[in-house]
């Protein structure tokens, strides 16, 4: 049914209602909460302020909850955002009750969809760790690195390129920090000093996750707010596509400054950009007509631009011996600078690393080969530094051995070469064909998937009522009596079904050579969820009590506020809005759903394009996974590297700034008309 809200004659709240005919008789009849009920109709706020209605307080007090989590992140001793996002919600709960005088039946509907609506992101990211950890234990990853490798020969050029078409179609695919995870360990892998390839991978990956996991800082991070449309979500995709892409080829010759030496990097220039393109391209065109593959298409087609490009060295020059030398001087610059560095910090970050953060188990699982060794930690010289090296390159020989025993030889073009990488592969290209399959629309396979209807329900009194659709569609209905309150959970349409899918025919594909079996890495999964599931559980539940309630929600007082001190100043703070949102959260999707809904609400007040200014919102969250903590410590994790946080964040801000200040300056050109 349609919902209709009427405001009461001299009141300061309006009914809504499930029922337009309802409206008029509500006020006779909703004496009492049943009665309510009875014509599924909810009171709420027409005007709320705090009680001593100054605007800078109702700002402040607005935004309190999100500056005590950029406090508690921030500071020496930071918590982990398992602990600091539900601290934040806590907070944004008393804002609503204690300060605007919300009403508390609301508040606590709120607590309880941001729960549920938790399981939707968390969930993808069980499935995305599940398939990737189910390509380790089938060696399907190490394969495809290995052939990396060959492909491109040792040249450093070609490899930065190739990790970028990789980790923009991990992104794609998975997101929520995965291409660090993985892209990292690969330049070390190829003698890559770690501090340099941590940040240079941090860095790339600020150019495709307005699109990551399949789309859902886009469909999931705006899904919340009112009156959008499908076509406003491609509009959305396509102009922050064009910030991207234009960014990209402006931006990233420089960004290869972090590993390579200038020198070496104009000399391959037309290889770059044809590199930049192969990727960048396709991502582009995609972004108008689909809000879910850009990323993942775009890095899957450039791959194979990018492999073609090297192996017929088109713009790619091949290595001098003055080229190795200055090479070899920059690496050794490099990591003599990074040693230094590290000795310096090593009992600043013994005395400040928190006792617990959102990686001790991700930790675990890697192994720290630092934490048991107080000899080389403990002398703060070259020596010690020189001697944990030595140990960890000897282990490095060894896993390479390993896995090349578990791989056997390269086969040649006569023996089988390319069934193996069709087989190798599967994972990637069988979850890019379900994802196609069951997202074009005009295949129809989506319209069954997510179809509510016939459906069962069970009436759960107040609590709300339960739904189960022939497609496997949940839903709770009217949560806590609120009409249009509502959660629904796709499973068979949503990529972790997907994903696990794929994991398990992987396992069966190569069930006679694993390294792990499928019990172990669902274990494996379910370990490394636990922090993660409360910060996310904390995060949803802070953006809920946010932005609903309407007129009388936190997200539009602030918004409409703010809007009207900065005017049409406010396109400038938009996109430091969404990167300050992946900077505390560590999600482009958290970060759209904190902030999406003050960025509509600015745009309408203002008078300028609303997907515009999400566009440039979901630019800013996508650049703020350069700066994210999270992704710092996981990837300073997954290559064993003992640095404090603000070395690196030192060195990735100047892209992030200056990817957002290029954003602003494409969508003020081309998008935004005062």
């Amino acid at each position: 049914m349609s919902n209709a809200t009427e405001a009461a004659e001299g009141m300061s709240f309006a009914y809504s209602c499930q029922d337009p005919a309802s409206v008029d008789a509500c006020a006779a009849t909703c004496v009492g909460l049943q009665a309510c009920q009875a014509c599924e109709c909810s009171v709420i706020p027409l005007d709320v302020q705090g009680p001593w209605d100054v605007e800078a307080l109702d700002v402040i007090f607005g935004l309190l909850p999100i500056l005590l989590l950029i406090i508690v992140t921030v500071k020496p001793n930071p918590w982990p955002t398992s602990f600091s996002l539900p601290f934040a919600a806590l907070c944004m709960f008393l804002v609503r009750t204690m300060y605007l005088a919300g009403d508390p039946l609301l508040a606590a509907a709120c607590v309880l969809l941001g729960l549920l609506e938790a399981l939707t992101p968390l969930s993808i990211i069980a499935g995305a760790m599940m398939l990737f950890e189910t390509m380790e234990s089938t060696y399907c990853l190490p394969y495809m690195m290995r052939e990396m490798k060959v492909l491109t020969n040792g040249h450093p050029i070609a490899e930065c390129m190739l990790i970028f078409s990789f980790a923009t179609m991990v992104e794609g695919a998975s997101g929520f920090g995965t291409p660090v995870a993985l892209g990292a360990p690969m330049l070390v892998s190829t003698g890559n000093p770690k501090l340099e390839s941590v940040v240079l991978l941090l860095v790339f990956n600020t150019f495709a996750t307005v699109w990551g996991a399949v789309g859902t800082p886009i469909w999931f991070g705006f899904g919340g707010l009112k009156d959008l449309t499908e076509d406003d979500y491609l509009s959305i995709s396509s102009k922050a596509a064009v910030a991207m892409g234009t960014g990209c080829l402006v931006l990233l010759p420089w960004v290869l400054t972090i590993l390579l030496p200038w020198k070496l990097i104009r000399k391959n220039l037309l290889f770059i950009y044809l590199a930049i393109i192969g990727t960048m391209g396709p991502l582009l065109g995609v972004s108008f007509v689909s809000y879910e593959f850009p990323s993942l298409i775009g890095g899957l087609v450039g791959m194979g631009i990018t492999g073609a490009l090297i192996s017929f060295k088109v713009g790619l020059k091949d290595l001098t011996q003055d080229d190795l030398e200055l090479l070899e001087y920059h690496s050794d610059h490099r990591k003599g600078k990074d040693d230094v560095e590290l000795a310096n910090e090593s009992e600043e970050i013994e005395e400040h690393a928190p006792t617990t953060n959102q990686n001790d188990e991700d930790v675990a699982a890697v192994g720290d080969t630092t934490s048991n060794k107080p000899d080389s930690v403990a002398i703060a010289g070259a020596e010690g530094i020189v001697g944990t090296k030595n140990r960890e390159e000897a282990a490095v020989v060894s896993q390479q051995q390993a896995l090349d025993d578990a791989l056997g030889p390269r086969k040649g073009w006569g023996q089988g070469f390319l069934r193996e990488v069709f087989a190798r592969t599967f994972p990637v290209w069988g979850v890019v064909v379900l994802l196609i399959l069951t997202r074009i629309k005009e295949i129809g396979l989506k319209e069954i998937l997510t179809d509510q209807e016939p459906n069962f329900e069970i009436h759960f009194g107040t609590f709300g009522t339960f739904r189960l659709s022939a497609s496997i569609v949940f839903q709770l209905k009217n949560i806590l009596t609120y009409p249009n309150l509502s959660w629904k959970y796709e499973f068979i349409y949503l990529p972790f079904f997907l994903f696990s899918f794929i994991s398990f025919l992987t396992f069966g594909l190569f069930r006679k050579k694993l390294s792990q079996t499928p019990k172990q890495v669902v274990l494996v999964v379910a370990g490394r969820l636990k922090n993660p599931a409360m910060a996310l559980f904390g995060a949803l539940v802070l953006v809920q009590l946010l932005i609903r309630g309407g007129t009388s929600s936190p997200a539009f007082v602030v918004g409409t506020i703010l809007a009207d001190w900065f005017q049409e100043g406010f396109v400038v703070i938009t996109p430091l809005l969404g990167a300050l949102g992946s900077f505390f959260s560590g999600s482009t999707t958290v970060s759209n759903l904190t902030f999406g809904d003050i960025q509509a609400i600015a745009a309408e007040s203002i008078g300028v394009s609303t997907t515009a200014m999400l566009a440039l919102q979901a630019v800013g969250g996508s650049a703020g996974n350069g700066i994210c903590l999270n992704n710092i410590i996981a990837a300073c994790t997954v290559v064993n590297l003992q640095v404090g946080e603000g070395q690196i964040l030192a060195r990735t801000a100047r892209y992030v700034f200056a990817l957002t200040t290029w954003a602003t300056i494409i969508m003020l050109a081309f998008y935004f008309r005062f």
